[in-house]
């Protein structure tokens, strides 16, 4: 604008351009006047200002956000649960933590001074100690494994994460009669779904009865293998 009222001075200026300008500048002036005088009502009558109106875009902004994170937050709660939930379902989450919260021990040795018993001492300490590499290695050693000692053997196997062996030496010895028959079908249980074979798992929880050590347990496990 400076510019062109600049224009008004030079002497060569067409009338065409003079009267453009002076229209553009009362125009302006006019435009001006309007809007101080709308500005002047707005805020003498309806108590509405520049300031007041910019506060009103920061509150609803600054609420706009809080919906916002509001709902971001409900999402997240939705879908964490949802994972929580699937994951306290999962057969293998719940195999895993019920041989985790089992406090698995060898009961001892039995008396003798011969080499083969002394395997099993060690096996034994081993087993008791958390060691199971080196338990199945001692217990490996022993010329003529009991039942017992298959059993623990086996146990050594399961604890170690391997279950293929576990399986393998567990069915070596399970029979309906054994000494060993509940605790067996519990653990080789817990294998097979370690070992992601919830089907031959299935079928044996079935086969632990009402009466039968861990039922409730297995009831529950055979559940959560039944929903998938």
């Amino acid at each position: 604008m400076k510019n062109k009222l600049k224009r008004l001075l030079d002497p060569n200026i067409s009338k065409e351009e003079e009267d453009q300008i002076f229209e553009e500048v009362l125009k302006r002036k006019h435009d001006e006047d309007l809007r101080t005088k709308w500005q002047k009502m707005l805020s003498n009558d309806y108590g509405i200002t520049r300031n007041s109106i910019n506060l009103k875009r920061k509150k609803d902004t600054s609420k706009y956000i809080k919906v916002v994170l509001a709902a971001a937050a409900c999402i997240a709660l939705i879908v964490t649960l949802q994972l929580f939930t699937s994951v306290e379902s999962d057969p293998y989450v719940i195999a895993q933590q019920y041989l985790n919260d089992q406090e698995i021990l060898h009961p001892g040795a039995s008396k003798g001074i011969t080499d083969e018993n002394h395997n099993r001492i060690l096996a034994i300490q081993a087993f008791n100690t958390k060691q199971y590499s080196l338990s199945i290695k001692y217990f490996q050693s022993i010329k003529a494994e009991t039942k017992e000692d298959k059993y623990y053997h086996g146990l050594a196997f399961l604890l170690n994460d391997q279950y293929i062996e576990a399986i393998q030496l567990f069915e070596m010895i399970n029979s309906n009669k054994g000494p060993f028959r509940q605790e067996i079908n519990w653990y080789q249980s817990l294998a097979y779904v370690l070992n992601k074979e919830n089907t031959k798992a299935g079928i044996l929880l079935k086969r632990i009865k009402n009466s039968d050590w861990n039922h409730i347990k297995a009831q529950e496990l055979l559940k959560n293998i039944n929903k998938e």
